[in-house]
């Protein structure tokens, strides 16, 4: 579910970037408060425990990894897909990222990503996960990143 805020008569998405979340842990093995660390189109993905600190992929509860534990649901018949009238958006960002690294000034400095450094727009970092990177946007806790395979939202400035 996306959160939007009002903002010179357009609708913009609100992120959880920065913010305190319920998450499980992967190594406490528990439901406990997390900071998000990224988006990928709206939806939380990496979360950083503040009990133990480890970071890890954003879960909301428990999963149940016993056979015996899961519960056989009833097949559905296939559907056959048809011409939806609303289509997604098509990711431009491989093709944007090319544009921006041929482009790119050799002299430039790479900084690599840490979630404590704060970033400003046009900058070039280097993410141990997503590699090169083009920061776009900036904001308070957060910041707008042009990847190879996609355009994430990251944390930024987070002590």
């Amino acid at each position: 579910m996306k959160h939007y805020k009002k903002y010179n008569h357009k609708e913009i998405p609100v992120s959880l970037i920065g913010k305190y979340i319920d998450a499980h842990c992967t190594k406490c093995k528990l439901l406990l408060a997390h900071v998000v660390m990224y988006e990928v189109d709206g939806k939380v993905k990496r979360v950083k425990c503040k009990t133990c600190g480890s970071e890890h992929m954003y879960r909301t509860t428990t999963q149940q990894k016993k056979n015996n534990d899961l519960v056989a649901l009833p097949r559905q018949e296939k559907r056959v897909k048809t011409a939806s009238k609303s289509r997604k958006p098509v990711n431009d960002a491989p093709i944007q990222w090319k544009l921006k690294h041929s482009e790119m000034n050799p002299e430039i400095p790479v900084k690599i990503y840490r979630v404590q450094d704060i970033y400003k727009p046009e900058e070039v970092i280097k993410h141990q996960l997503f590699g090169l990177g083009f920061v776009r946007r900036v904001s308070d806790t957060s910041m707008e990143v042009l990847f190879k395979d996609a355009i994430k939202r990251m944390a930024m400035n987070i002590k």
